[in-house]
């Protein structure tokens, strides 16, 4: 058994784990909307079963289990799915609550279900099941009755008020730094412009809310009543309870009609003058909840968890997600249309250029048949034996006279025998072909010319689309500083928020990805980098800290930043946290610059405690991950007791991208331009030695020159005399890189790898060029970071926990490859075998486990399953059909028990099939007999 220190450390990793899968479960409408989104929820439920029932977790693996039938099951039961989450939430918490030595005890007892809930889309309500609920929240049925039976008003009338919402927000926001006739002026005719609509759709309920803010806004414009500070909190909880009615912000415990008539309640005190309290929707639905919790009169929060039979869930319809809609500028349709117009004019040009070509090669044809039929003519006469050969004429006999017609041939030019015709016939071809090559010639100049206007027009035709699927960034800051607020104002913290650059505009598909990392850099911002007011003061700081979100162009790009003010990130601090979670050894030298990075590793954390905001040690790696989807990168700039600067640096758009074409060992590579600092060539002279390898000088900077071939892994070509160089950023660094050569620049499209390739290698991408070649395009973060690995060892910033290897410890001991795509598997197994001697190795993958065995050599393999790129399966396959591992012991550890799943692993060579949880003695006394054969 371990140890209760180490039982509480696994066990946080378990909880932090299980949180994850919950977050994925409760973002579930946005990742079932793309392809292959229920494979990845059934993949991270499968994963949250397995891992409960290895840390003695039955009842959390048990609700495991029903979401992952919910998962496997067609069409999808998104109520069901939202009710287990709910019930997987609570046992969560009471998981979290209990001491580590009853945790898993009390996990096995019983308790009354809460009542399931069902999920709620955009233009819907979330609503709980059962008649009970419903019955004490009219409002709520109300609201579900009208967008149920008006889908096509729901379609139209949710984006525009989600519009007119948006702008009430950052209304509010301003309003909070000092109250001005713009921002009134503004928030009025947002509010009254929701109001109409509400009205004019027949949705009541909203235009209620609605009217009673304009009433306000009347008033505080008159003069009669100011917008106080509590005014402020009041129209945001107004806002708030607005989005929980239009489903934006769908919460299915709450009761919107109790929401709903305290904001009323709230907003006619300030036009009576009375004293409003000041409470947040968020609070009141926590309020709510907690008063009709049938949980909350039962002593122990566990056994409340997990007791009776939960109710049988209805079957509902799944809930068609919405279609995406932007909305576009009348002035940019109007130029889309001229282009089009100009677009068919020069294809009529281009059409009538072809026709001449045609008359052309028509001529040609011709051309060819005569020359071809004036040579079969010449040499049927010549050498033909069936035509009678041409007779000499006689000499003239002495002293007779020729005749006239005779002296007249002597003095014609041209001689009319077949070889006279023949050569003039070919002469009058040449001739003809000649006009026609010149014909020929005019003619695809025309051409090309025609064909250069249509290039312009198409690439004009695909900026103006472009800009067309443009929005402003201003769009979502709202939103971030709404949220912002509520977390600061949980966490007991006063927070003003600052918008710059809201008109920077980015494309739709680039928005909606990087809505989910903005707004973890502002809860971490928040939870990590604002200081409480006490401590504020005595550090001499204003009470209220600052976060700032902002946009700006540079280039080609588009950097969004969000900054504080707060305590900023101590390098020294986080060096010591990195090593005491095992991501850097304690020999490992780390400048700032590098320790500042390890804050982007998964699983690292620098927060003391796990709470709902902090300390799972995800979020940020996920923010680096995304972004660099996008072709984009992060980066984060510090100063202790000044505060902290993450810059997302992104493209403008995803649909067509600038990169600069390179050549490596013969291969044609793409780097994205926005992230091409310099190009180059530098002479043999201009290296030097630097202090980790080759150097050169860029600018007044000298900075490590290392090959791409290298980087890469292949044979570089042959050294040229001038050796060609591009100075690449990313990952908030800079590298000089060393290609065979730089070909040209070129817009590309670019598609994504697919799941089996995703992280293979630092390629972001692939494009597939006019004469059907596959050119990659290199992710300038991934490749940064690799050459700055390879250039330095002592100075490398390992992606995964070290674990010390029996090569690095010079021992004797056995060696495990540790595959599983759980960390707390991972964990606790290798836990598990280290203390039984062995020197564990661990693989998050297949194609990570891959990696490893590239890397060195071992006795046993622990596998499971299902797991992202290469399954378990995958994996064995290609170790039999390799023959340096065809006789490596493996070892199946997976919660998959049924028959398919057996047999197929013993038609690969698997002999020895282990289902979780696993009884620590027998597992260890498995992997010896193995390692001792």
């Amino acid at each position: 058994m371990a140890e209760p220190a180490d039982q509480e450390f696994l066990r946080s990793i378990f909880l932090m784990e299980a949180w994850d899968t919950v977050a994925a479960l409760e973002g579930a409408a946005a990742t079932l909307a793309r392809p292959g989104g229920q494979d990845a929820l059934f993949v991270v439920t499968h994963r949250l079963k397995g891992a409960a029932s290895l840390h003695g977790f039955p009842k959390i693996a048990e609700l495991a289990a029903e979401l992952e039938e919910e998962l496997a099951g067609q069409p999808l039961d998104t109520r069901a799915l939202t009710t287990l989450v709910g019930h997987l939430k609570r046992a969560l918490d009471a998981a979290a609550g209990a001491p580590a030595s009853g945790a898993a005890a009390a996990a096995g007892s019983g308790a009354p279900a809460p009542p399931p809930a069902a999920t709620a889309g955009p233009g819907s309500v979330a609503t709980p099941a059962g008649a009970g609920p419903m019955d004490s929240d009219p409002i709520r049925a109300e609201l579900e009755a009208f967008f149920a039976g008006n889908r096509d008003v729901a379609s139209y009338f949710v984006p525009e008020a989600t519009e007119h919402l948006e702008s009430v927000t950052g209304a509010l926001g301003a309003l909070e730094r000092g109250v001005d006739p713009d921002s009134v002026a503004r928030l009025f005719r947002a509010v009254h412009t929701l109001k109409g609509a509400a009205y004019v759709v027949g949705c009541a309920r909203v235009g209620e809310i609605a009217h009673r803010m304009e009433d306000v806004l009347v008033a505080a414009r008159e003069g009669s009543r100011p917008l106080t500070a509590a005014a402020i909190e009041t129209l945001f909880a107004a806002d708030g309870v607005l989005r929980l009615m239009l489903g934006l912000a769908p919460d299915p415990r709450a009761n919107v009609t109790d929401i709903a008539t305290r904001v009323r309640a709230r907003l006619d005190a300030l036009l009576t003058g009375e004293s409003p309290v000041s409470a947040t929707p968020a609070r009141d639905a926590a309020a709510e909840t907690a008063r009709t919790e049938p949980i909350a009169n039962i002593p122990s929060p566990l056994a409340a968890l997990l007791s009776a039979p939960r109710p049988a869930l209805p079957r509902v319809e799944p809930r068609r997600p919405p279609r995406q809609t932007i909305r576009v500028n009348l002035e940019r349709l109007d130029a889309l249309m001229d282009l089009i117009g100009e677009m068919l004019i020069g294809r009529e040009r281009v059409e009538r250029r072809l026709d001449e070509v045609d008359r052309v090669g028509d001529a040609l044809l011709a051309s060819r048949a005569r020359l071809a039929q004036c040579v079969a003519d010449f040499e049927r006469r010549q050498f033909d034996a069936r035509e009678p050969a041409q007779r000499p004429k006689p000499a003239a006999a002495p002293g007779v006279a020729l005749s006239v017609a005779e002296m007249f041939a002597e003095l014609e030019f041209d001689r009319y025998d077949d070889a006279g015709i023949f050569a003039r016939t070919v002469a009058e071809i040449a001739a003809d072909i000649a006009e026609l090559q010149s014909q020929l010639g005019t003619g695809t100049r025309a051409l090309r010319d025609d064909m250069a206007h249509v290039h312009r027009i198409t690439g004009a035709l695909r900026t103006e689309i472009g800009r067309a699927r443009l929005v402003p960034i201003g769009s979502v800051f709202g939103r971030f500083v709404r949220q912002g607020q509520e977390a600061a104002r949980a966490a007991g913290k006063t927070v003003r928020f600052e918008t710059r650059g809201e008109g920077v505009e980015l494309d739709t598909s680039i928005i909606e990805q990087i809505v989910d990392p903005l707004l973890h850099l502002v809860q971490n911002t928040i939870a990590h980098g604002i200081e409480t007011p006490e401590e504020r003061r005595a550090l001499g700081k204003d009470p209220a800290g600052a976060v700032t979100l902002s946009a700006a162009y540079e280039g080609g790009a588009v950097l969004v930043e969000v900054a504080d003010d707060g305590r900023g990130i101590d390098p020294d601090f986080v060096r010591r946290r990195a090593v005491a979670q095992g991501f850097v050894s304690a020999t490992t030298e780390l400048d700032d610059r590098r320790a500042l990075d390890l804050i982007f590793l998964p699983g690292f954390s620098t927060a003391a405690a796990v709470t709902t905001a902090a300390g799972r040690g995800v979020g940020l790696d996920v923010v680096r991950t995304n972004v660099r989807k996008l072709n984009g990168d992060v980066e984060v700039h510090s100063v202790v007791g000044e505060g902290t600067r993450f810059i997302l640096r992104l493209p403008l758009t995803l649909l067509v991208s600038e990169a600069l074409v390179v050549t490596v060992a013969n291969e044609r590579l793409a780097v994205p331009l926005n992230a091409v600092q310099l190009v180059m060539q530098v002479r043999a002279e201009d290296v030097h030695a630097g202090a980790r390898g080759d150097a050169v000088l860029v600018g007044d900077e000298s900075m490590d020159l290392v090959s791409l071939a290298g980087v890469l892994g292949v044979e570089a070509g042959p050294r040229r005399a001038r050796r060609s160089v591009i100075v690449v950023r990313g990952a908030g660094r800079t590298v000089a890189l060393e290609v065979d050569e730089i070909l040209h620049k070129q817009d590309i499209v670019i598609k994504p790898l697919g799941r089996f390739l995703e992280g293979v290698g630092p390629y972001g991408g692939a494009s597939v060029g006019a004469d059907g070649r596959v050119t990659l395009m290199l992710d300038p973060g991934t490749l940064v970071e690799i050459a700055d690995r390879g250039t330095a060892v002592e100075h490398a910033i390992p992606q995964t926990r070290i674990v010390e290897t029996a090569d690095e410890t010079g021992g004797d001991r056995h060696r495990v490859l540790l595959v599983d795509d759980s960390v707390s598997v991972r964990r606790f197994v290798g836990q598990m075998l280290e203390k039984a001697g062995f020197a564990v190795t661990t693989a998050g993958d297949g194609a990570d486990a891959l990696a490893r065995l590239a890397e060195a050599t071992f006795d046993v393999i622990v596998t499971d399953l299902e797991m992202p790129r290469v399954n378990g399966y995958e994996l064995i396959d290609d170790l039999r059909r390799r023959p340096t591992s065809r006789d490596l012991p493996v070892i199946v550890l997976t919660t998959r028990s049924g028959d398919k799943h057996v047999a197929l692993a013993k038609s690969l060579g698997v002999r020895h099939y282990v289902t979780k949880p696993v009884e620590e003695h027998a597992f260890v006394t498995l992997v010896a007999s193995l390692v001792s054969a």
